[in-house]
């Protein structure tokens, strides 16, 4: 880790000084220490020869309270990222929130106004990747488009992008990829090529249609290894949730069902079990051509009445905090041929499963939907190997799923 100008390490962490003068920092990975108080004293009497030994002094009392001051809730860390949700909270995940990395905020969705829902600007730690959530019920074959807009570092708003057309029921499409100085929506995330720290969106609502959930994941991708490796929570270990086991390698064309088949485990490990295919032929994405558009697949469980939306996690730790509460996971992984040992499969681009819990080392026990059988899904992977294969994939991506009451 190289260390930067002007910080100090404390407990593997580099913690940077804000300027002296009110000005914005530039960097966004290491946290600012804001004791500008301990940072004026005055250095002036110490400036002749005669006084070096009280400089000295001087010096290593100011370092130490420096790192004491460090080490108080005075030292925030910038988040990785952060929730915020519009909409009811399940007791749950609202819990689980309060302990991990990624914290969650809620409060209520806007007045429908006109056919229309439209957020005031919501400030947000710095971010340069957005991901949405809806759930909608009503209406299953009318039209939901959301949209959002960031403002620029400047202070000025962009235009609106789109994230395309959900349907229930019916033709549903993701908007088509164009690449704009502002930014891109590449199927289901907003990428910015700069950090914006604000954001708004704007939903059109259908009559008939009743949205009960809008949610929001913003993250700082240069921040998404910060957590990893942190400590596991021993309590939660050798414990795992009786989801049942699905195969999305049983059934013609499956091959790329990995998304829906984690989604059915979930939604029948909450007693509400679908069949595989009609799980994927609900959240096909005609622009994508394919099955694993995120926000789709949280649409789509959220007509069978769960809440759900897309999160990113900061570690493994922060996932035990939903295991914790009996609340499974689906996670995203990327690796290549021999990263993930006792896989399935011998490399993926992206693959989902389902996180049931951890042995009695920590490692993660998972059903992996690639197995070539229903019985065979469960799989133990090495704790280190697979976080690191998560967050570097899609940043710690995480399905949260769960009845609404």
């Amino acid at each position: 880790m190289r260390k930067p100008v002007g910080s100090l390490l404390v407990e593997n962490r580099y913690f940077r000084f804000a300027p002296l003068k009110h000005e914005p920092t530039q960097g966004r990975d290491e946290p600012m220490l804001q004791g500008h108080a301990v940072l004026l004293a005055s250095t002036s009497f110490f400036t002749s020869q005669k006084h070096s030994a009280l400089r000295l002094i001087a010096v290593k009392l100011l370092w130490i309270t420096c790192a004491a001051l460090l080490l108080s809730p005075l030292a925030q860390a910038v988040p990785y990222a952060q929730q915020t949700s519009f909409g009811l909270p399940v007791a749950a995940i609202q819990a689980a929130q309060t302990q991990a990395s990624v914290t969650g905020t809620w409060q209520p969705l806007p007045t429908l106004q006109g056919g229309r829902l439209e957020s005031a600007p919501i400030t947000v730690p710095p971010f340069n990747e957005l991901i949405p959530s809806w759930n909608v019920l009503g209406a299953v074959g009318a039209p939901f488009t959301l949209e959002v807009r960031v403002r620029r570092p400047n202070g000025q708003w962009t235009p609106y992008f789109n994230f395309g057309v959900w349907r229930a029921a019916g033709k549903r499409q993701s908007a088509p990829v164009v690449k704009t100085g502002d930014g891109t929506v590449n199927t289901d995330v907003l990428t910015l090529p700069y950090r914006s720290t604000a954001f708004q969106y704007r939903a059109a609502v259908e009559a008939g249609q009743h949205v009960s959930l809008l949610s929001f994941n913003t993250s700082d991708t240069a921040l998404r290894f910060q957590e990893q490796g942190r400590a596991g929570r021993p309590l939660v270990w050798n414990k795992t949730l009786t989801v049942p086991g699905l195969s999305q390698m049983i059934y013609p064309g499956g091959e790329v069902w990995c998304s829906p088949t984690s989604v059915s485990m979930l939604l029948g490990f909450w007693g509400k079990s679908v069949r595989v295919p009609d799980a994927a032929q609900a959240t096909y994405d005609s622009v994508y051509d394919g099955f694993g558009n995120w926000p789709f697949n949280m649409a789509y469980a959220a007509t069978r009445g769960m809440q759900a939306f897309v999160t990113r996690l900061g570690s493994l730790r922060d996932a035990e905090v939903f295991l914790q509460r009996g609340v499974p996971l689906v996670l995203s992984v990327r690796f290549r041929a021999g990263e993930l040992p006792g896989a399935p499969l011998s490399w993926s681009d992206g693959h989902l499963m389902v996180l049931v819990g951890f042995d009695a080392q920590g490692n993660p026990v998972v059903n992996d939907p690639a197995a070539k059988s229903d019985v065979s899904v469960r799989r133990t992977y090495p704790r280190a190997v697979f976080e690191r294969l998560w967050l570097n994939h899609a940043g710690g991506m995480t399905y949260v799923i769960t009845p609404r009451s």
